[in-house]
């Protein structure tokens, strides 16, 4: 006899030997392996999950210990639209609680892991921690179900039927016989306290229900007004003609419409990402491979060191991943330290093109072609608005035919399904990597895991492409919704084998162009001017083969400048791409060598020195004005006093204007003459020279007979007179 297949929700009941006890307990989950089993008793209101091994079952079926049993939950509605609407918002209250815990099995049924999601509900929800252990077994014991959170109340009598009021007070009698009884509610105070609602507590306020109820009485129930000084306060009834805050409460929560009422308090944008219900699926409009990629990129939970320094600690990576919606393949993948912004979403999408087999080698990694094989790009392509929004994608539309969809503001959940391969990838591998972050949040006394990282960016790199080739060729879905054409070719909801299916029976929507066209059109895009320079873009000048050989520089020299279209890597200086032919072809563009103080740096740490030159520059303005002032104040004081001597020299000579212009010449040589004697350079102390060889004959050289040539020094005494002579005012002719 064969054994009982095992299945998740599997209701199983073992016997002991001569003993009338029984233990039920329901399967939770079952390892793709079958070789670990975790479970739940059904009988025990504090009960925990608990592994077992898949063996002990085989054991337990084949020995008649256990048996597989029919369990029937009457506390839970068959029908959907029978349940009352307050039961649904508290079971959606309940979920809310615990929807973050379950879904990520099989890690919810570890107590340690387990306990730290519930502490993080607790923070979030404000619920009592045993509340949310109670949730947690409604919804494991009821066959993970949402609907086995609903209230167990359902049996009541009366319950749901609303009684119209007569001259009883309806309602639980108080417990103390002076406490407020309210009153009965009909048709018109109900309307008064819908309105209430709407006004005091619907709205961005966010006011407490009991805040609400006060306004409501203020503005509804009072009976006149009194006045306090500045102050006019209302007048209300005694409290025995006033509803209760309990009958506030009670129809607030019979008739509220809770979406209404989110939107209200929290915005649509909030409600929208946080609220609202996903009935849909990730694979909308994805009709075979490459109809749609999705795009997205998150800050990995693992820090690493440098390449050059592995002492030094440089931060947390960033994972880009694009990922095919119809298959679930990833197409291509960006580690590195850049975004999230453009610069990585266009590292990752050009990865998308790229033969991965030279690409794993780059990394150390040899694979076969099949082992990878997407290199195309995406009909369409759906990303976050934040690096795939404003002009830089349209290139994306117009040349490369990759229609862009950018999720909604605040609704990150389109992209769910590059969103769940990050979670996976976590729990596979990030998770147990030296350095990784193991709480969001390290208790006091904790060792920082910071100081535990190990891996430099090509390392980790490594092993993310390593998670690549394992979920594209070995990631089995089981959640994954096969067709009916899928399940008759026996297709294995594995992403290598959905691809090649789609490729074959769906045709596919991929689209392949030339690696560095895509890289050319992922670049950013920008205008340079030619000039006789260089072509100048961004403060730098660069020259390329068609500029010298078209002798652009001498026409830019010779005529006017004009502006040419070129691409550029925003990480580097080193080289533009021109556009030529209308954007036909292309040709690299490389930085003049006199322009070096630029190579090998961002165009944004170039902006930054250009600028930071520029003010210096604007400094320097306002130092050279001030000395220019400076240097006109000496200048000006200078003349003014040269000026007054001058005129008081010639009023007191008395020498007419034609006779000063005419004496020029004779004035020059004779200052000449007095110059010579204060520039002479003078070697010797004047004092220790001979007095007998002042006069004397200085030889200079011989000529052809041999006789000396002797050059004629004044005596001191000429150049007296000379000075004297100067002084005379007598004629100069």
């Amino acid at each position: 006899m064969s054994m009982q297949p095992l299945y998740e929700n599997m209701v199983v009941e073992w016997t002991v030997s001569d003993s009338e006890e029984r233990f039920i307990e329901r399967i939770l989950w079952i390892s793709p392996s079958k070789d670990v089993v975790f479970s739940i008793a059904m009988q025990d209101d504090k009960a925990f999950p608990v592994m077992k091994t898949y063996s002990e079952y085989v054991v337990g079926f084949e020995s008649h210990l256990c048996k597989h049993v029919e369990w029937i939950n009457g506390n839970i509605p068959l029908i959907e639209s029978e349940i009352d609407s307050l039961d649904l918002h508290i079971r959606d209250k309940s979920w809310d609680a615990i929807k973050e815990v379950v879904q990520d099995e099989p890690h919810c049924y570890d107590k340690s892991y387990r306990g730290a999601r519930v502490r993080e509900a607790l923070e979030r929800t404000g619920l009592h921690k045993s509340t949310i252990y109670r949730y947690l077994r409604r919804y494991w014991q009821g066959g993970k179900l949402k609907n086995a959170l609903l209230p167990h109340y359902s049996n009541s009598g009366g319950y749901g039927n609303e009684r119209e009021p007569k001259g009883k007070k309806r309602g639980r009698p108080r417990k103390f016989e002076d406490a407020p009884t309210g009153i009965n509610i009909d048709e018109e105070t109900k309307q008064l306290l819908r309105s209430g609602i709407r006004l005091f507590y619907n709205n961005k306020d966010k006011a407490p229900l009991k805040h609400a109820y006060q306004k409501t009485l203020e503005k509804f129930f009072a009976t006149g007004f009194r006045q306090d000084g500045l102050a006019v306060i209302p007048v209300l009834p005694p409290p025995e003609k006033l509803p209760t805050f309990g009958q506030y409460k009670y129809w607030f929560n019979k008739e509220m419409d809770l979406e209404e009422t989110l939107k209200s308090r929290h915005g649509k944008k909030r409600f929208a990402l946080e609220y609202r219900p996903i009935l849909g699926s990730s694979t909308y409009e994805s009709f075979g491979p490459g109809s749609r990629f999705q795009v997205d990129a998150t800050v990995a939970d693992v820090y690493l060191v440098s390449e050059y320094r592995r002492d030094w600690i440089i931060g947390r990576p960033i994972i880009y991943i694009v990922i095919d919606v119809f298959s679930r393949y990833i197409a291509g993948i960006y580690i590195g330290l850049e975004g999230p912004s453009w610069i990585g979403a266009m590292m990752a999408l050009a990865n998308t093109t790229t033969d991965k087999v030279q690409f794993c080698a780059h990394y150390g990694i040899h694979i076969e072609a099949e082992e990878w094989v997407s290199s195309h790009l995406p009909q369409k392509l759906t990303a976050d608005r934040g690096e795939l929004e404003g002009e830089k994608p349209s290139h994306l539309i117009d040349v490369l035919g990759v229609d862009v969809e950018n999720a909604s503001p605040y609704r990150a959940d389109w992209k769910g399904i590059v969103e769940q391969q990050f979670r996976l990838t976590n729990l596979r591998s990030i998770r147990f990597i030296p350095g990784a972050i193991k709480e969001r949040y390290r208790e006091r006394g904790e060792r920082d895991y910071r100081l535990d990282a190990k891996l430099t960016l090509r390392e980790f790199t490594q092993i993310m492409i390593r998670n690549v080739l394992y979920h594209n060729n070995h990631h089995h879905m089981l959640w994954y919704d096969l067709n009916e054409f899928m399940v008759a070719d026996d297709v294995t909801p594995i992403p290598r084998d959905l691809w090649h299916w789609g490729i074959v029976n769906r045709n596919g929507r991929l689209k392949k162009q030339p690696e560095h066209i895509v890289k050319l059109n992922l670049m950013n895009r920008g205008e340079a001017t030619v000039t006789a320079a260089g072509i100048k873009f961004k403060g730098m000048h660069y020259s390329c083969e068609s500029a010298m050989r078209e002798q652009w520089f001498i026409k830019a020299r010779a005529g006017k400048t004009w502006r040419v279209k070129v691409s550029y890597d925003p990480r580097s200086t080193n080289e533009i791409y021109l556009w030529l032919d209308h954007g036909r072809r292309f040709e690299p563009c490389t930085l003049l060598e006199r322009e070096e103080r630029y190579l090998n740096k961002r165009f944004e740490e170039v902006e930054d020195l250009l600028e930071i030159e520029r003010h210096q520059g604007r400094q320097q303005e306002v130092n050279n004005m001030l000395s220019k002032i400076d240097l006109d104040a000496h200048t000006k004081a200078i003349v003014d006093t040269a000026t007054k001597k001058t005129n008081e020299a010639i009023q007191h000579s008395e020498v007419s204007a034609s006779k000063r212009v005419k004496g020029t010449r004779e004035h020059r040589s004779t200052e000449k003459a007095l110059n010579r004697e204060q520039e002479a350079f003078q070697l010797s102390d004047k004092n220790s020279v001979n007095e007998s060889t002042k006069n004397n004959v200085v030889s200079l050289s011989r000529n052809e007979n041999n006789e000396k040539k002797e050059a004629y020094i004044p005596p001191a005494n000429k150049l007296s007179s000379i000075k004297a002579y100067l002084q005379e005012d007598g004629d100069d002719e």
